[in-house]
């Protein structure tokens, strides 16, 4: 039976105690991903609590049989008269992170029991919705066929590829013919090397253009303002930021994460005056090659079925989500009268 303390107070998250309790059973679960070690959560909190009226559910729980350990962390989001009042529970990052897997001890023998527990806990919250995403097919509950299958996460295994020549010889021979003559001709053009930014004065230089390109590709993508740079600010232990230059001058970005022997790719965008050159697919290939090279195990490239990352990738997880709704009148009347105006104003 699972037994759960809930914290609701941001100055006890933060603390040292709390912070300390987290990181160490971060350190041991066979579960971790990025998204829920501390400085990423608090890089998130940190952006939106100044524009969203947010409160704290972080869940730790103990399965009184096994001794098992979990924590989840989640927030009530009271949104504004734009949004009906709508009162719901999300996992915190919501849709900017892309796993929001429950941080286990170890991995419990009945996850149904688990969700069930948490699930009926959060009931008892007065809200309108409970929305759970981000869930990988392994931590999800089984049982319960309100949990809905979403995107596909491709991988690449890098355990069994040792070295450059390991790697290309993996990429089918188009692609693998692709990226050589893209490169050789990018240094037609000019010296072609990766830069690594470790401070943020350098960040702060060229993070301006990322941004701006990104904005070009994809101009309906909401960014809260001051998110990315606050990954970076607080996240130092586990974001990597680079670019890929011709002449010291980038012609393609990308922010990711590595931890746990996991490279993250999150957010890459490549400068449209050289698109002819593939610069985003040149540096990727060259992100994967620095991830062998550091020993890592998996380079995950996250949400989404784009279909570049079919050549470089060897597997793909994908993300669950459970949409729990009130089912009182009121509940229902505010949910389905917002679905209507958002459909309207698209």
């Amino acid at each position: 039976m699972w037994k759960f303390d809930i914290c609701e107070d941001w100055d006890i998250i933060w603390g040292s105690h709390y912070q300390e309790r987290w990181n160490k059973l971060l350190d041991v679960s066979p579960t971790a991903h990025v998204f829920f070690h501390p400085s990423l959560v608090r890089a998130w909190i940190n952006t939106y609590r100044p524009l969203r009226k947010l409160s704290p559910i972080f869940i730790w729980g103990k399965d009184s049989n096994s001794g098992n350990e979990a924590f989840i962390p989640f927030v009530l989001w009271r949104k504004n008269w734009k949004n009906l009042f709508i009162r719901s529970i999300v996992s915190v990052g919501y849709s900017d992170y892309d796993y929001h897997n429950p941080i286990f001890q170890n991995l419990p023998s009945d996850i149904d029991a688990f969700w069930s527990s948490v699930i009926n806990l959060l009931k008892s919250y007065s809200t309108d919705n409970i929305i759970i995403d981000g869930i990988v097919d392994t931590y999800k509950g089984r049982g319960d066929s309100n949990w809905q299958r979403k995107e596909p996460c491709p991988y690449l295994d890098l355990s069994s590829l040792r070295c450059e020549n390991d790697l290309m010889a993996f990429f089918k021979t188009s692609l693998r013919g692709d990226i050589r003559r893209q490169i050789r001709r990018l240094n037609e053009i000019g010296n072609l090397t990766v830069r690594e930014y470790d401070t943020m004065v350098d960040i702060n230089k060229t993070f301006p253009a990322f941004m701006k390109e990104h904005s070009l590709r994809w101009p309906m993508a909401y960014k809260a303002p001051n998110f990315h740079i606050n990954m970076l600010r607080e996240g130092k232990a586990v974001t990597h930021f680079s670019s890929l230059d011709v002449n010291g001058q980038p012609i393609a970005w990308h922010l990711g994460f590595e931890y746990r022997g996991v490279y993250y790719y999150y957010m890459p965008v490549g400068d449209h005056e050289y698109s002819k050159f593939s610069p985003t697919k040149v540096h990727l290939f060259y992100l994967i090659k620095r991830a062998i090279e550091r020993g890592m195990t998996k380079f995950d490239h996250l949400r989404g079925e784009e279909t570049y990352k079919l050549g470089f990738s060897n597997g793909v997880d994908y993300v669950n989500s459970i949409n729990i709704q009130n089912p009182l009148f009121l509940s229902q009347f505010k949910l389905e009268s917002n679905k209507i105006i958002r459909h309207i104003l698209r």
